[in-house]
């Protein structure tokens, strides 16, 4: 919680995007209109550097795409021990996203309600101050 972050999410249900091409779709008008809206953010920046673990050879080739033309100074780093830590806070926050989807849709497992409690604890302790750390849309 004490990390000096922004972050967003893309939340894509299955039944939106039930192959690959369209969740690929999906998720490059997501990222394309993020960048957009918040086009002045970034510009602010000498170099926008991309940590990532190339996990993902779909996602990989999404975010190379949009922000190499979006951008003319983007920098694609492997993530690596170094940046560990960051990695550990992504994947947090990606998981806490995914709960609170859960939450909202009342599909938590038992597991997941029994970890937290009530899931009210998970609003309260978690979602509540990870929401301070989302990008908030430019004016």
């Amino acid at each position: 919680m004490s990390c000096q972050i922004k972050y967003f999410s893309i939340v894509i249900k299955k039944k939106e995007a039930p192959n690959k091409m369209l969740l690929s779709a999906r998720i490059a008008n997501h990222l394309s209109a993020f960048i957009r809206e918040n086009l002045t953010f970034f510009q602010n920046y000498d170099k926008i550097i991309v940590y990532y673990d190339n996990g993902q050879q779909e996602l990989s080739m999404i975010i190379n795409t949009i922000l190499n033309t979006a951008f003319t100074n983007v920098d694609f780093r492997n993530a690596s021990p170094q940046q560990y830590r960051l990695l550990q806070v992504a994947d947090f926050i990606c998981s806490l996203e995914l709960l609170k989807e859960k939450y909202t849709n009342n599909l938590l497992t038992k597991s997941e309600k029994s970890f937290f409690y009530k899931p009210q604890e998970l609003q309260k302790n978690y979602l509540k101050s990870i929401r301070k750390k989302q990008f908030k849309k430019e004016k």
